[in-house]
């Protein structure tokens, strides 16, 4: 598409629409003031999601399927609010020292003996 030209009031025409600025945030694009943003996306790319934030709808969408914290071992649980750990925590193996495998734990001086 060529590059539109400003007309002599100062704004642009694409497409039959007259928009003030050709490039612009999200919220101008979103809006109806700028035509597009710096990144491309016009207002058919963009929507307001449920916090309020205008995103990428493509983006939107990619990650309402990629589904991060079922990847990660978490989920719903009932009788419990928000995401549960639903994958065994991975424990610490025993270190194995000079007679076979040991278990280490350090205890910390205590400083009343020492005086």
């Amino acid at each position: 598409m060529k590059r539109p030209v400003r007309s002599a009031d100062g704004t642009y025409t694409v497409k039959g629409c007259v928009y003030k600025e050709l490039f612009g945030s999200r919220e101008q694009v979103y809006n109806g003031t700028a035509y597009k943003t710096t990144g491309g996306l016009t207002k058919d790319d963009i929507l307001m999601n449920s916090k309020g934030r205008i995103v990428s709808s493509k983006k939107f969408e990619t990650a309402t399927k990629e589904q991060r914290l079922k990847k990660h071992g978490y989920s719903a649980k009932k009788g419990k609010f928000g995401y549960v750990k639903t994958e065994k925590k991975h424990g610490y193996s025993a270190k194995k020292g000079k007679f076979g495998y040991v278990k280490t734990e350090k205890k910390r001086p205590n400083k009343r003996e020492n005086k």
